[in-house]
């Protein structure tokens, strides 16, 4: 393992945690037991687990409470380890950025783990609301994940399942890394770790190669889900039978916290751009990723930062031992001291203010507006590139059904709109990070937004409508619509997105009691 670095990063108050802790568990002059809290809202599940939010009735205080089934830990040794591996590095840990055990329990069928609640939820929340973060928010979580890291490294621990689903964020949005049941202590071999089979788009190429033939057989994928679907789908993880750490030459004991390094690159990757650097094709299986992460197989967006692309390069290598951060490359100290690092204050990071999450969303550089595919009539032209006029307040039946007949009769598209009168269309690049998917939005009465794939002419989804639903202007082709719990960018390729916010304000006027914004 890595000794400490000699760099100076701030560990956190060992002594005021150890203090917090033993406090809570001193309060408790009996043995605790469900009834002694209030259980609401479910926050997390697992395979062998479910999290829930729960406030302590003696105290008023709230806290994250996983029950585990007594059952599945009994009857499925996987599971046992993972349990207890959990458990164990969160007795042998305390720090500012690291969930914190308060204490555990139990009764005749459940195991209980009381745990720091952070009330924010998971960085991956953010990322699939904002799609992307710029610079500045992608230095500070990747530097936060950083410190926290090389605490549990200096513990003799590698955390083998680093992935936003497990970086909590607190009330004041500084990270909690959390679900050690991959993890692994090196220096104690009396705790049994589990075989990680993990989420292979976050896993470096040493542990995919140990564990590969595992992940094929327990995982899936599903190609019918519509991108609304696969928006709020989530890999999971799980652990399999017992092993050490693959300890072969490419991943000697020494060298096995650079794995999570490896994961560090993805999680950087993917908060600038807006996508993981590997994953599967369209229809394609787990498998693929292996492929690609074992060939080092991914690409750059137009628009990456410079100095992120160096930092996730030096990262995403397949030889651990040639990974910055490696003894052969300086150790952690020279991952620190990388340039896009250049002005974190490493002593003072978890006492700042953390920065506004904001999207990484410049404008693309495409002219695709005047390269409409091949195959288009000039009435179909005329209705992807203008606006279609149309007041569904002033015009009598008998004219919407003549609408609804040259609609049909012109249009390519009428038969996404379910028999609905268009009152707006055209080509919009719906955003998540650096990269962009080109669609036919169709705003129709009723009020309905229907968007299309133009090149399948495949219907891809609907933006959900309420009273709820506002539209707010970035720039002259940037705009936004936000609906609960998710946030749609669109960029208009004409630089016309005032049209687009005006007319949806006009229909949701038509509808809607509330204005729109």
């Amino acid at each position: 393992m890595q000794p400490k670095s000699s760099g100076s990063v701030n560990d956190g108050s060992l002594a005021s945690s150890q203090r917090l802790a033993t406090q809570s568990i001193a309060s408790h002059p009996r043995v605790p037991q469900p009834s002694d809290f209030k259980f609401g809202k479910e926050i997390g599940h697992g395979s062998f687990s479910t999290v829930y939010v729960a406030k302590e009735i003696a105290t008023q205080r709230e806290f994250a409470i996983k029950v585990v089934s007594k059952k599945q830990v009994t009857a499925n040794k996987s599971v046992k380890l993972a349990v207890f591996m959990e458990r164990e590095v969160l007795r042998r840990t305390s720090h500012p950025l690291i969930v914190r055990l308060m204490y555990t329990f139990q009764d005749p069928s459940r195991l209980y783990y009381v745990l720091q609640y952070a009330q924010r939820g998971h960085l991956l929340d953010y990322l699939q609301k904002l799609t992307s973060f710029n610079k500045q928010g992608t230095r500070f979580y990747a530097a936060e994940l950083l410190i926290a890291l090389r605490y549990l490294h200096s513990h003799y621990i590698v955390h083998r399942d680093v992935k936003p689903e497990n970086i909590l964020l607190t009330l004041d949005m500084h990270i909690k890394l959390a679900d050690f049941g991959s993890a692994v202590i090196l220096n104690d071999s009396s705790v049994e770790a589990p075989v990680f089979t993990g989420t292979p788009e976050y896993v470096s190429p040493e542990m995919l190669q140990f564990c590969a033939p595992l992940s094929i057989t327990s995982s899936s994928s599903d190609s019918s889900t519509s991108e609304d679907e696969s928006h709020n789908r989530r890999s999971k993880s799980d652990a399999a039978a017992s092993s050490s750490t693959p300890a072969d030459s490419s991943s000697s004991p020494d060298l096995s916290y650079l794995m999570d390094y490896w994961a560090l690159g993805c999680v950087v990757y993917q908060m600038l751009s807006g996508r993981l650097p590997f994953r599967a094709d369209k229809f394609g299986h787990q498998f693929d990723v292996f492929q690609k992460v074992h060939a080092i197989n991914y690409t750059f967006p137009e628009g990456f930062d410079e100095e992120a692309k160096d930092l996730v390069q030096c990262l995403l290598v397949l030889s651990p031992s040639e990974r910055l951060g490696s003894p052969a490359t300086g150790g952690p100290d020279a991952l620190l001291s990388h340039p896009f690092f250049s002005g974190v204050d490493w002593e003072g990071i978890i006492d700042s203010e953390p920065p506004t999450l904001i999207p990484n969303l410049e404008p693309l550089e495409h002219n695709d507006w005047d390269k409409v595919p091949a195959g288009y009539t000039a009435s179909q032209k005329y209705f992807l590139s203008q606006e279609l006029a149309l007041a569904t307040s002033q015009i009598t039946e008998l004219q919407r059904e003549e609408l609804l007949k040259k609609q049909a009769v012109e249009n390519a598209f009428h038969r996404f709109v379910k028999g609905r009168l268009i009152v707006k269309q055209g080509i919009l690049y719906k955003r998540r990070g650096l990269f962009a998917r080109k669609r036919v939005f169709l705003l129709t009465e009723g009020p309905h937004l229907f968007y299309v794939d133009p090149d399948a002419m495949v219907l891809k989804g609907e933006v959900p409508w309420s009273n709820f639903l506002r539209v707010e202007c970035r720039n002259s082709k940037i705009f936004s619509i936000i609906v609960p719990n998710r946030i749609y960018y669109l960029e208009d390729p004409t630089g016309h997105s005032g049209d687009w916010l005006n007319k949806l304000r006009q229909v949701k006027a038509l509808y809607y009691s509330d204005p729109i914004d």
